[in-house]
């Protein structure tokens, strides 16, 4: 009967991370970010902003583990499935997506240790400096581009810390329109 149990469990938290990862695309494929806020509309830049929202929702499921430990591990899972598709229908051979898959994972634990670090911290140094090397690495930043989005990461991150861990375990959650949209 427990194995039943995980059974259901573990397809609860598919379906549950799958709801978060729709939310956490829409939301990094706001035109703000291309337009306003000076990220690359590349795959790249993409793949940078579907990251850092992740980060901002894989922090906060961080602060209640023992109760978010296989949501979280879920919605990672679907995330590199997701990109693993996407790099085979841009034709990617086998072998190159996994080699892609890898480098991108390690960048993306980059990012979580240095957007975590930088959003613990009262001072925006640090977290400045790691957008400015990863999120704005195809392109040139400005103060002002850098400052809307430690401000607006500082701003999504608060709202999650907010939301109870119990509507997080059913993907009830949601971002607010970047400052500088239209929606």
């Amino acid at each position: 009967m427990n194995i039943l149990k995980n059974f259901f469990s573990f397809s609860r938290e598919k379906e549950t991370a799958h709801k978060m990862y729709r939310i956490i695309v829409e939301q990094a494929r706001q035109p703000v970010f291309y337009k306003d806020f000076g990220v690359a509309d590349t795959f790249d830049g993409r793949f940078d902003m579907i990251s850092l929202h992740m980060i901002l929702v894989i922090r906060r499921l961080k602060s209640d583990v023992e109760k978010t430990r296989k949501l979280s591990q879920a919605l990672f899972d679907y995330m590199f499935d997701d990109i693993d598709l996407n790099l085979r229908e841009l034709g990617i051979g086998d072998m190159g997506v996994l080699v892609r898959v890898k480098k991108m994972a390690k960048a993306f634990y980059g990012r979580l240790e240095s957007y975590d670090l930088g959003l613990s911290e009262d001072d925006d140094t640090n977290l400045a400096a790691a957008l400015e090397r990863n999120l704005f690495r195809e392109n040139e930043t400005t103060a002002e581009n850098l400052a809307l989005i430690v401000s607006y990461m500082r701003s999504e991150a608060a709202r999650l810390d907010a939301c109870e861990v119990g509507s997080l375990l059913k993907g009830e959650f949601d971002f607010i329109p970047p400052s500088g949209s239209e929606g």
